[in-house]
């Protein structure tokens, strides 16, 4: 068996179901990508157990054929070509990638061992924009926890109802919240998601994407793509509770005077006790920052209305949320000492965004 194919569109293809491929492989067949030919379409997956991934490519072929190759030792082959096409070819369990004068060989190892990708019925599936799906885990996805015993916090909560569509991360000391409105659906999701789907989201350059869930599993399916995930056990926690309704004490300013004012503190803050301090009242707002290397004190512009207040916050979280508010001004909400802040772009006209964050004792 023989085929040709677009070196460029193959190398894309790869790229993108390769994110399934673990760092890692707990199975010598997880470290590769199955390749099967069927009714004129080149089919790859790619799986490390909790997610599977597979897309296409037109192909012509007489022949009917699965057969397993490298997955990171192909694509850095094609990455590394300049040439329009290759050709593939298989035959008595051993693959090769050929251009012009060359050719590579590998030995497959059986087809029939690859995790075959779970399917199910995607007839209650959403349909989303794919740069809202990826805009609202870019602002909030950083708000996860990285290694927390409680499965659930190291994951994204993905909520859609009606005509709205949720993503939710926490840590339990910071919370994002993002609020996209999409085309009215009858269907209801709710899912807590591993970061690393959003990778294989990213290498596409589709702009729908249909939402389906069902019995532990979601997918996300594009026109040549999907994939299925795992869900994480959930329940997620009632974040909804913890955000306040109240104004409370609100101070607005400048997101670019903020940013330059953390990014100077964090010079003099001691990383083993990364704390700003930050006192407000009506005639002046002020960050500063204490450390056996030195003192910090900056004058923060802004609007403030609110009783005089003093709070502690650790400068890298408070610094990470001002980086990710889109937009020139931000708005701060408090309400005391002890209590979270809401923090949120002045401008929510495109969608609703808001950060959460606990303070840290100042004594």
């Amino acid at each position: 068996m023989e085929i040709t194919v677009d070196k460029e569109n193959l190398r894309k293809l790869i790229q993108q179901v390769s994110t399934a491929i673990p760092s890692r492989a707990t199975l010598p067949i997880l470290g590769n990508i199955l390749f099967e030919i069927k009714d004129n379409k080149l089919f790859l997956y790619a799986s490390n157990m909790d997610f599977s991934i597979r897309g296409y490519l037109p192909v012509e072929s007489v022949e009917n054929v699965a057969f397993t190759v490298p997955g990171r030792s192909i694509l850095r082959i094609l990455s590394t070509l300049d040439v329009p096409v290759v050709k593939i070819s298989y035959a008595d369990r051993v693959s090769s990638i050929k251009w012009d004068k060359s050719e590579y060989t590998f030995p497959s190892l059986p087809p029939e061992e690859f995790p075959r990708m779970k399917e199910f019925s995607e007839q209650k599936s959403v349909a989303v924009s794919t740069d809202a799906l990826l805009t609202g885990y870019s602002l909030v996805g950083f708000c996860a926890a990285k290694d927390d015993p409680r499965p659930f916090l190291n994951g994204i909560l993905i909520e859609v109802d009606s005509d709205e569509m949720r993503i939710v991360a926490s840590d339990a000391h910071k919370l994002g919240l993002y609020i996209k409105k999409i085309e009215p659906s009858e269907s209801k999701l709710e899912a807590i998601l591993s970061k690393d789907v959003f990778d294989f989201i990213e290498n596409t350059d589709e702009d729908e994407v249909l939402l389906a869930q069902d019995k532990g599993l979601f997918s996300f399916t594009f026109k040549r793509s999907k994939l299925v995930t795992r869900v994480i056990e959930g329940p997620y926690a009632p974040y909804r509770d913890v955000i306040p309704r109240e104004e409370g004490f609100v101070f607005r300013t400048s997101v670019k005077e903020m940013d330059g004012s953390l990014k100077r503190i964090q010079e003099v803050v001691s990383s083993g006790s990364p704390v700003v301090e930050w006192t407000l009242s009506p005639s002046g707002s002020y960050l500063s920052g204490l450390s056996e290397s030195g003192k910090a004190k900056e004058y923060i512009a802004g609007e403030y209305k609110g009783e005089d207040l003093r709070i502690g916050f650790n400068v890298k979280f408070l610094h990470e949320i001002i980086r990710h508010i889109p937009g020139d001004e931000v708005v701060f909400n408090f309400y005391g000492p002890k209590m979270a802040c809401k923090i949120s772009p002045a401008d929510q006209s495109e969608f609703k965004l808001l950060y959460l964050l606990m303070p840290v004792s100042l004594e």
